[in-house]
C-alpha cells in the first residue's frame, strides 16, 4: 500500500503532536523507512525542547508597559483590530522564537553535514520506539472503547482463567496470561483478542470495588529488546507501556499517573515471575483389585484371603 507523501508541515505537526490518527500512523510508517526524515524529526524534537527551556519562563512573565504598548500597536496594524493577543501569540515572543528556530535549524544542518547515518542497531531501536508508541495509542483507544459499554467489554469471562489464557495464547501464537491483581484490589473480569499494529493482541480487563476499570494490552513486537516504562496521557486515560522478553505490555486506566504506576509495578512483577503453576486435579483412582479367582489362586490352599478376615477400620 502506497503512503501518501508527507509534507514538511505534517512532519512538524507530527513532532508537535497535532496530527490526527490516520496521518500520524502514515508519518510513523514513513519515518520507519526514511532514515534522513527520522533524523530531521529527532532534530525538531531537540529544537522544540531547547525553545521550551529557553522561553517558557520568559513567556510567563508579565510584559512591561512599553512591551505591551508596542504589542498592541503592532497587533492593530497587522490585524486591523484592537484585540489584545494571547500571551503566547505576542509578536515579539514569536519573533524571538522564529529567530531561535532559524539559528537552531542552521546549526543542526551544518553540524549534521559530516554525521554518518545511524547504525542498524540505532535504526532498529528508533523503529521499536515508534512502533511501541503506536501500540500504546492502540491500547488507549481499546481501553476507552471497551470500558464504555459493559455488554461488550470482554469476549471470554474469567470464570475459568486457564481457559481464557489458553484461548488468548492460541490467538496470539505465544503464551500469555492475566496477572493476579487481587492483592491490590483489582479482580480479572475477562479478556478479548484484538488486532494491533504488532499483529494479534490480547486485552485483559480488571475492575475494583469502586467500579474503576483498567486494561492490560499484550502484543508481540518484532524485537524482544527490553524497554523501560514509558508513559503517555490521552485525555483522561493514562497509559504505561514497556517490553519484557518477547512481549509488549500497555496498562491503561482513568487513574492518576502515580496510581497507575503502582499497578504497573505489580503487573511487571507478575509478568517477570511468569504464570502461576496450577497443579492439575488429582484423579482419585481406586486401587486395582485382582479378580476373585486370581486372588484364590495366589493364596495357599486352605487359607482364607486376608481381605475377608480383616474388618475395615472405622473412619
Amino acid at each position: 500500500m502506497s503512503v501518501q507523501r508527507v509534507s514538511e508541515d505534517e512532519l512538524h505537526a507530527y513532532v508537535d503532536g497535532q496530527l490526527d490518527g490516520n496521518r500520524r500512523l502514515a508519518v510513523e510508517r514513513w519515518l520507519a523507512d526514511d532514515v534522513e526524515a527520522a533524523r530531521r524529526a529527532d532534530d525538531y524534537r531537540v529544537q522544540t525542547a531547547l525553545l521550551h527551556d529557553l522561553f517558557d519562563t520568559v513567556l510567563r512573565e508579565p510584559p512591561t508597559d512599553a512591551e505591551q504598548d508596542l504589542t498592541d500597536r503592532l497587533k492593530g496594524r497587522l490585524a486591523f483590530n484592537d484585540n489584545r493577543p494571547a500571551w503566547h501569540a505576542r509578536p515579539m515572543v514569536r519573533w524571538a522564537a522564529a529567530v531561535m528556530l532559524v539559528v537552531a535549524g542552521a546549526g543542526g544542518g551544518w553540524f549534521g553535514r559530516g554525521s554518518q547515518a545511524p547504525s542498524p542497531v540505532a535504526q532498529q531501536q528508533q523503529q521499536q520506539r515508534q512502533t511501541l508508541a503506536t501500540f500504546a495509542q492502540e491500547a488507549t483507544q481499546a481501553h476507552r472503547f471497551y470500558t464504555s459499554d459493559e455488554r461488550f467489554q470482554v469476549e471470554l469471562g474469567a470464570d475459568n482463567q486457564d481457559e481464557l489464557n489458553g484461548w488468548l495464547s492460541k490467538r496470539m501464537g505465544r503464551d500469555v496470561f492475566g496477572p493476579d491483581l487481587g492483592r491490590i484490589g483489582f479482580r480479572l473480569i475477562g479478556g478479548r483478542s484484538l488486532p494491533t499494529d504488532l499483529g494479534a493482541g490480547a486485552q485483559y480487563m480488571y475492575i475494583n470495588d469502586s467500579d474503576k476499570r483498567i486494561t492490560l494490552f499484550v502484543g508481540a513486537p518484532q524485537s524482544g529488546n527490553t524497554a523501560n516504562f514509558s508513559f503517555t496521557q490521552n485525555g483522561d486515560v493514562s497509559t504505561f507501556y514497556w517490553v519484557e522478553g518477547p512481549l509488549a505490555y500497555a496498562l491503561a486506566g482513568r487513574l492518576s499517573k502515580e496510581e497507575l504506576l503502582e499497578i504497573a509495578k505489580a503487573v511487571y512483577s507478575d509478568v517477570k515471575a511468569g504464570p502461576p503453576r496450577r497443579d492439575p486435579p488429582q484423579e482419585q483412582q481406586r486401587p486395582q483389585e485382582q479378580p476373585p479367582q486370581q486372588q484364590q489362586q495366589d493364596q495357599p490352599a486352605g487359607v482364607q484371603p486376608i481381605s475377608d478376615t480383616q474388618k475395615p477400620k472405622n473412619s
